[in-house]
């Protein structure tokens, strides 16, 4: 599935509408149509830039992977400079990112919950996104010493995860403030590495 590399304005403007309306609306229940009519480009400029709708949701689904890893790396780097702080402030990330307006959930739980075939081109971006996010938990809690640091990183990941679904079935759940707690208790209940005094 070949795209075209070179920015344009046409192209910006159609990734960009894609990624409002397939987050907000679903991959299958945005049509070709509406996304032009948002971007306000011809259809050709589709198939000189995507080739099809594919191309255009795999563009989205990668742009959406980068932004929101990068979202969620600056906000915990600028929560603190401990790096056991910053384990916890996955939570707060997750808290402010609900009580964004446009919060419709995951992405990528919404894409694999459309293309639930798991050799489906979609919903193996989907898995390769959460991957990523794994291994960035995986390295927080490294960076913070904490023991068995991989096997945590994923109690750490079901916790977002079920934080994320939770807010989107039930907005104002508190869902965010409530996994934190669950992560605090978590984490204490370690075996704690001695941090030196500074």
């Amino acid at each position: 599935m070949r795209t075209s590399t070179r920015p344009t304005p046409a192209k910006d403007a159609l990734l960009e509408a894609a990624c409002s309306l397939f987050y907000t609306n679903g991959i299958r229940g945005t049509s070709i149509e509406i996304i032009l009519e948002r971007a306000g480009v011809a259809r050709q400029s589709l198939y000189q830039h995507f080739e099809s709708k594919d191309g255009l949701v795999a563009a989205f689904l990668n742009l959406r992977d980068e932004r929101w890893c990068g979202w969620m790396n600056d906000f915990v780097a600028a929560a603190s400079d401990d790096p056991l702080e910053q384990v916890f402030a996955i939570y707060d990330f997750l808290e402010d990112w609900f009580a964004q307006s446009d919060f419709s959930g995951c992405a990528f739980i919404n894409t694999a919950a459309e293309y639930s075939n798991p050799e489906h081109p979609f919903h193996v971006l989907a898995a390769r996104h959460k991957a990523r996010v794994l291994g960035d938990i995986e390295r927080l809690c490294k960076a913070a010493k904490l023991p068995e640091h991989k096997a945590l990183a994923k109690q750490l990941a079901l916790l977002m995860e079920g934080a994320i679904v939770t807010e989107q079935v039930t907005p104002g759940s508190g869902a965010a403030a409530e996994a934190k707690a669950i992560a605090r208790i978590l984490i204490q209940s370690r075996p704690q590495p001695t941090r030196s005094k500074k």
